[in-house]
């Protein structure tokens, strides 16, 4: 399977917050969406680097008030990229030499969307359960679907 099929069936678009906002402000972005990963973009839209769940840990660490703390000051700004032909696994092996748990798909110079490690797991199984169907099927004496 290739990244397009992840990128494709995802229901929800790139979520992104301005550096200027403060940590408890993607917190709560985070909470209110559900996610834990946001594109951090100046004024013009481009796209200056990423905030996770980790880089808020990391900071809390460190610092026992995150009410003053920007996102400029915690964002991640080598983002970790693949292809939007990538196959998953070259994706796992990806995230697993850099430590991530989030991919920037690009198609050539355009971010097309975000994988997730959770992505990943939720495609490898459905994978798995349409193989089982398919072998029981097979063993039963009804064919392929």
């Amino acid at each position: 399977m290739f990244v397009k099929t992840i990128i494709e069936d995802k229901q929800h678009g790139l979520i992104t917050i301005d550096p200027t906002a403060t940590i408890k402000d993607v917190a709560q972005m985070f909470k209110r969406e559900q996610i834990g990963f946001a594109l951090v973009q100046d004024e013009n839209k481009k796209l200056i680097g990423t905030i996770s769940e980790r880089d808020i840990i990391h900071t809390l660490s460190e610092r026992v008030d995150l009410s003053d703390v920007l996102v400029a000051e915690v964002l991640t700004i080598n983002v970790v990229t693949c292809d939007i032909s990538d196959t998953l696994d070259t994706v796992r092996d990806i995230m697993a030499a850099k430590r991530t748990r989030h991919v920037l798909v690009m198609d050539k110079t355009t971010l097309v969307g975000i994988v997730s490690i959770g992505d990943l797991v939720k495609h490898s199984l459905n994978e798995c359960r349409v193989d089982t169907i398919e072998m029981v099927d097979y063993i039963n004496g009804q064919g392929y679907h």
